[in-house]
């Protein structure tokens, strides 16, 4: 990717749904092949991604290129959280990123960490004091990604079948 084609972070719109869709396909399959016994691929309705961009807890943000930024080539989306009212709690105010994805042709060029930039000062904006997320058990390329960028082990989530 040349500097002249250096994505632009911007809030989602409605008609980007169609480049969005694809997208979601891809972390749709690939979470699909981690964990099966968790997710399977489908296709996704646009009532959702409606409803993600009216949530005001919720933004949506597009790397884009090409002219007016058209062209999504990642989008994230994060929401913000307080802690739960326990007495044994910190209260704190959270931002959750709950998807990242970036076109596998794009991958290693900087927009997944322009994308967390944007969202860092989303959720700073909102109030957050840290960002958290979650990858699945096998997604090496992720945990290296977000390891590259500061991110820690805060817990585990273990289960068992019964």
């Amino acid at each position: 990717m040349s500097l002249s084609d250096k994505p632009q972070i911007r809030r989602a719109r409605y008609e980007d749904w169609s480049s969005i869709s694809l997208l979601l396909r891809e972390v749709d399959d690939l979470h699909a092949a981690l964990a099966p016994q968790y997710f399977r691929a489908a296709t996704r309705a646009e009532s959702e991604w409606r409803r993600v961009l009216a949530d005001p807890t919720a933004a949506v943000l597009v790397a884009a290129t090409g002219p007016s930024a058209a062209l999504p080539l990642g989008f994230l989306t994060i929401r913000v959280y307080d802690t739960p009212a326990d007495p044994a709690m910190v209260p704190r105010r959270r931002g959750h990123v709950e998807t990242l994805v970036v076109d596998a042709g794009h991958r290693l060029c900087g927009i997944g960490r322009l994308l967390l930039a944007g969202a860092t000062d989303w959720a700073r904006g909102q109030g957050a004091v840290e960002l958290v997320l979650t990858t699945w058990s096998g997604n090496a390329a992720a945990d290296a990604f977000y390891e590259r960028l500061g991110y820690q082990v805060l817990s585990r989530v273990l289960h068992r079948r019964i």
